[in-house]
């Protein structure tokens, strides 16, 4: 009996042991592969900044959408990147304008254009987008993706963003 108990116990102690030395092969590759699918950018909405509101364009009858948004975004790898575009993923927008800030400026200045946010910088980013004809059913909030486009091999990232109606006091 006590030989039958040997042996069970020197098969779990070698199974074991090959377990762990296959887990120790594999979680390298596992490791590098993770790291490599890590987002350039991280995004963090500020909810009080993202709503719509429906206007008139010059004397037009119909009327625009005006969707507006911020973030605060992070450059999470070793170099410099640039957003250089912005769009809805459910709309085809008029226009969109989108600047920087960085919060740390105590002179509040939101820049328009796409400079650069330094490697692991944060800056506060604006986009407004225009729709003709109006999108959005009052008072419904405006679900949708926000894709941002980066100059690093045209590198896009998608961000959940929920835009409720009625401009916010700034």
């Amino acid at each position: 009996m006590f030989n039958h108990w040997v042996t069970i116990l020197l098969t779990i102690a070698a199974v074991g042991g090959a377990l762990v030395t296959v887990y120790g092969w594999v979680r390298a590759p596992i490791r590098w592969w993770r790291l490599r699918k890590k987002k350039v950018l991280s995004f963090a909405q500020n909810d009080i900044f993202c709503f719509w509101t429906v206007g008139k364009l010059n004397d037009q009858s119909e009327p625009v959408t005006l969707v507006s948004g911020r973030w605060r975004v992070t450059n999470n790898s070793n170099r410099d990147v640039k957003i250089t575009n912005v769009r809805l993923s459910k709309y085809v927008h008029q226009s969109a304008r989108f600047g920087m800030r960085n919060p740390e400026d105590e002179r509040n200045i939101l820049v328009y254009g796409n400079f650069p946010i330094a490697s692991h910088q944060t800056l506060e980013v604006e986009v407004v987008f225009t729709f003709f004809p109006s999108i959005g059913r009052t008072p419904e909030p405006i679900i949708s993706d926000v894709i941002f486009t980066t100059d690093n091999s045209e590198n896009q990232q998608s961000v959940r963003a929920k835009f409720t109606y009625g401009s916010k006091s700034r």
